[in-house]
């Protein structure tokens, strides 16, 4: 048995019997399995793509089964879409390997369950390409929902406000393997000696590429730190151990860029939603505050908070475990420059975030949208007049961007500043001060940006 296969079948059983988020039950595994090279490689593959392709791989094995998913155990769910997306979706694998390891992974799961196994996967060697086909041309939302593996009601709602052609590209990259991405952190060295560190471990690098024409009018590009990587696993380099680097996809650094640009050095900085820390590092990296508040409500976060906050070295950053929007009134008025990362319904990270799509309702929108206003009105009272007040969220929908800053620049003292000047390539038609990455056009997670300043 490859463990990378038994590695994916716990994942998968975590995420759906046990209700673990799947990046949790990804580390979790990772760490107890201690894969690495090919294996880890595998094991992401697996465990990620199933997570994804849960639509494709049930519609297949609902006609080549007699019996139903829902009344077999987990670990035989599991491994039934496990041999199904390795002969669909993964041609490398042979189909001997596919069917005979998921076989095993069956065994001793209840009487027959291996024999089960066997029997579907043998059928679909055979016939599961030609089932997918048919059952992913079938006309609109179910044809979609199956071709690329998303609840029909998500995929209703984007089409609402995106459109079709949009809509389908949207979701076909979330179904890509991500880019790979990570900031060099200037706090302890300089791009140079961090791609040089990261050769030691076996880590080859390029920079990040930037969407045409998108360098701010002084030609500095949107992220100026970002390296594209490829090799070992970042988190076992000694370059990542030190705190050189640190994985961040090009849209999130670009939040950073944007709430530091203009601003002189030292000055106070407060990062609301600040766990795990890369984007507080990032604030401490570009601007060298005077006093960086980095606050989060959940204890759990805010330990791996301080653990990032430690491991790149930023001294003297005050981390507070506290509802920011509970924050007590001594802070108004006290900030240069605050950034709110706030909670969102995250459709721009689908392809980072496997189970993020079967996670999703459809009342999240507005029910998140509710509490990002009340974040971001909070956050006005801490700037002082002049200061900066960044909002980003890593998703697209209207009621989560555009109406969330209208609904607060209408009920507070703020004007937008005009970030499509820094980057006009990036600009957000629906509101062209702030800016937007979209998954498709960009290559990276879809963000959203803007900036408010206090009068």
């Amino acid at each position: 048995m490859t463990p990378a296969r038994r590695a994916a079948q716990r994942v998968l059983v975590a995420v759906e019997q046990d209700g673990v988020r799947f990046e949790t039950a990804l580390r979790g595994e990772a760490a107890r399995a201690d894969l690495d090279g090919r294996d880890a490689a595998l094991f992401w593959e697996l465990a990620s793509g199933v997570t994804k392709r849960r639509r494709s791989l049930d519609a297949v094995i609902a006609v080549l089964s007699r019996h139903p998913l829902r009344s077999m155990p987990a670990e035989v769910r599991a491994a039934l879409r496990l041999g199904v997306y390795q002969l669909l979706f993964l041609d490398r694998i042979p189909v001997h390997a596919a069917v005979a390891e998921s076989v095993e992974l069956a065994r001793g799961s209840g009487p027959g369950s291996a024999g089960l196994v066997n029997a579907v996967l043998r059928r679909a060697a055979d016939e599961g390409n030609a089932i997918f086909a048919r059952a992913a041309g079938a006309a609109g939302t179910e044809g979609l929902s199956v071709r690329f593996s998303y609840p029909p009601w998500l995929i209703d709602a984007l089409i609402a406000e995106w459109g079709q052609e949009p809509t389908v590209a949207l979701l076909a990259q979330g179904n890509d393997v991500p880019e790979r991405c990570l900031r060099v952190n200037t706090l302890l060295a300089s791009v140079p000696e961090a791609v040089a560190a990261l050769a030691q471990d076996g880590i080859a690098v390029a920079a990040a590429p930037s969407p045409p024409a998108s360098s701010s009018p002084d030609g500095r590009p949107p992220w100026p730190q970002a390296l594209l990587y490829q090799g070992p696993a970042l988190e076992r380099s000694r370059a990542f151990g030190d705190g050189l680097v640190t994985p961040q996809s090009r849209a999130a650094q670009l939040v950073g860029v944007v709430a530091a640009a203009g601003m002189a050095g030292g000055g106070d900085v407060a990062d609301l939603c600040a766990a795990p820390g890369a984007k507080t590092v990032h604030l401490a990296a570009l601007l060298r505050p005077h006093r960086l508040l980095a606050v989060d409500s959940d204890r759990q976060r805010a330990a791996q908070l301080r653990a990032t906050l430690d491991r790149m070295r930023v001294a003297g950053a005050e981390v507070l475990v506290d509802d920011s929007m509970r924050l007590p009134d001594d802070l108004d008025g006290e900030f240069d420059v605050v950034l709110v990362d706030a909670p969102c319904s995250g459709l721009g990270t689908m392809a980072t975030r496997p189970d993020l799509r079967w996670r999703r309702r459809p009342g999240d929108v507005e029910r998140l949208a509710r509490t990002q206003e009340a974040l971001l009105e909070r956050a006005v009272l801490l700037a002082r007049p002049g200061g900066g007040v960044t909002y980003a969220v890593c998703t697209m929908t209207r009621r989560e961007t555009v109406d969330v800053v209208s609904a607060v620049m209408r009920r507070t003292h703020v004007e937008l500043d005009d970030l499509g000047t820094m980057f006009p390539a990036l600009r957000d038609e629906r509101l062209g001060a702030a800016l937007l990455t979209l998954p498709p056009r960009d290559g990276t997670s879809g963000f959203f940006v803007a900036r408010l300043r206090r009068r």
